[in-house]
């Protein structure tokens, strides 16, 4: 915000002044958001269905509840901390995002069976029909995430200040 807009106004009451949600940060809040709303269902599907998934021969159901449970609990903090601008938010967006994805490609590499893809050898064994397509997702949104919350825009909603050279030098003199 320019200061040159409020005359009126001292340095305190400019730096007061609350910064709105940045459409970026609205965008990968909502994308939290459905990440552990399908989650809460992995969990409540989990435990409504736990004798059917105790009899089938895949994952176990625990695996299933656990997992479900965890993630919805994270996503619900995190889609809370991007909301509501805590400072915390982006530290803990970046921590959950990269064990996310590692989760994400743990359980399709090794809990996942992979239907025939036209695939041979260990690539059929390990990887999923459209494992491409996911590497793209995977690598798109973690990009989309680490551009977000190093945008000036994100960093001022957070109450990150962005510090450079210039402006350290400045604060290092003053003291």
């Amino acid at each position: 915000m320019d200061h040159s807009e409020l005359p009126n106004k001292t340095a305190e009451e400019v730096e007061s002044i609350p910064v709105s949600r940045p459409v970026s940060v609205t965008i990968l809040g909502l994308g939290v958001l459905i990440i552990t709303i399908i989650n809460l269902t992995r969990l409540v599907l989990s435990v409504m269905y736990w004798d059917f998934l105790v009899n089938w021969s895949g994952v176990s159901p625990s695996y299933m509840m656990l997992s479900g449970l965890i993630w919805t609990l994270i996503g619900s903090i995190l889609s809370w901390g991007l909301w509501t601008a805590k400072s915390w938010a982006p530290r803990l967006m970046r921590a959950g995002a990269l064990a996310y994805a590692l989760y994400y490609w743990l359980d399709q590499v090794f809990l996942m069976s992979h239907p025939s893809s036209g695939a041979v050898g260990i690539q059929r064994a390990l990887l999923p029909v459209n494992w491409q397509f996911a590497v793209g997702v995977t690598v798109v949104c973690l990009v989309f995430m680490a551009w977000t919350l190093e945008r000036p825009k994100a960093r001022a909603y957070f109450g990150i200040n962005g510090l450079d050279t210039k402006d350290d030098s400045l604060k290092l003199d003053n003291l």
